[in-house]
């Protein structure tokens, strides 16, 4: 986990772009892209589900003791949680509060700034029509 640790600590640095209602697009690739080179984006996706929270011991079956991979899977989770939240404008905070992974806080504001762009892209559309 310590290669993850190194990986999250430089990614701030990398983006350079604070989601605003105007700017999804752009702010989404230029996250997916660094997320990638890095092997971080399946947190985002969901691709990287977390693994088993409480141990299965044979005899005991499920223990309530955690699992050092769960451990350290969330640790990644809540470092990339609060690099997404560094790159957000006061107004785009607002969608993630409350997530508690940071799949959940990409849904939200894939959702929400998905659905903005699409009807950005319609106003645009009708205007030139109408020039």
């Amino acid at each position: 986990m310590a290669t993850s640790h190194l990986k999250i600590d430089g990614i701030l640095g990398l983006i350079t772009i604070r989601l605003k209602d105007d700017n999804f697009l752009k702010w989404r690739y230029q996250l997916e892209s660094v997320l990638d080179g890095y092997d971080l984006f399946g947190h985002f996706d969901g691709s990287n589900i977390a693994p088993p929270k409480f141990a299965i011991l044979d005899e005991e079956g499920v223990t309530s003791e955690l699992t050092a991979a769960y451990k350290d899977w969330m640790q990644v989770d809540k470092a990339l949680l609060s690099v997404l939240i560094a790159t957000l404008s006061d107004d785009a905070l607002e969608y993630v509060i409350g997530c508690k992974t940071v799949h959940d806080a990409w849904m939200n504001l894939t959702d929400h700034y998905a659905t903005v762009s699409r009807a950005r892209i319609n106003h645009l559309k009708t205007e030139l029509q109408t020039a």
